[in-house]
């Protein structure tokens, strides 16, 4: 049992996922134009997921999506530089992601939940 627990130990000690939010300052409008983009914010640090969302009825790719940093530290780096320039020659003009943190889903659906409970009563 002590094995598990130390094996448990070393990965919450090692994976400390963190997600950040981003915005782009001008349209996506291709796959390499979003691989541009992961690729930048990449080099702050391994990536467990990242998706640029799109438009459910044209398919177009919208200026904002998440990226899920392995280390909570990597995410913080990206966080606190803010707003990040792309370099890449795919974009007609300069290009630069707003990074924020996000916040946790459980919160979100806690906080929902208390206030419609407190519209009830």
């Amino acid at each position: 049992m002590s094995a598990i627990k130390s094996v448990t130990q070393t990965v919450q000690k090692t994976l400390s996922p963190k997600r950040a939010f981003f915005n782009v300052s001008e349209n996506i409008p291709t796959i390499q134009h979003a691989r541009a983009v992961f690729k930048t914010l990449g080099a702050y640090g391994d990536m467990l997921e990242y998706k640029v969302m799109r438009c459910p009825e044209t398919l177009k790719y919208l200026r904002h999506g998440f990226v899920v940093y392995k280390n909570e530290d990597d995410a913080k780096k990206a966080i606190a530089d803010q707003f990040i320039r792309i370099q890449s020659e795919l974009f007609d003009k300069p290009v630069e992601i707003k990074v924020e943190s996000s916040l946790a889903r459980t919160t979100f659906k806690n906080n929902r939940k208390n206030e419609n409970y407190n519209k009830k009563n």
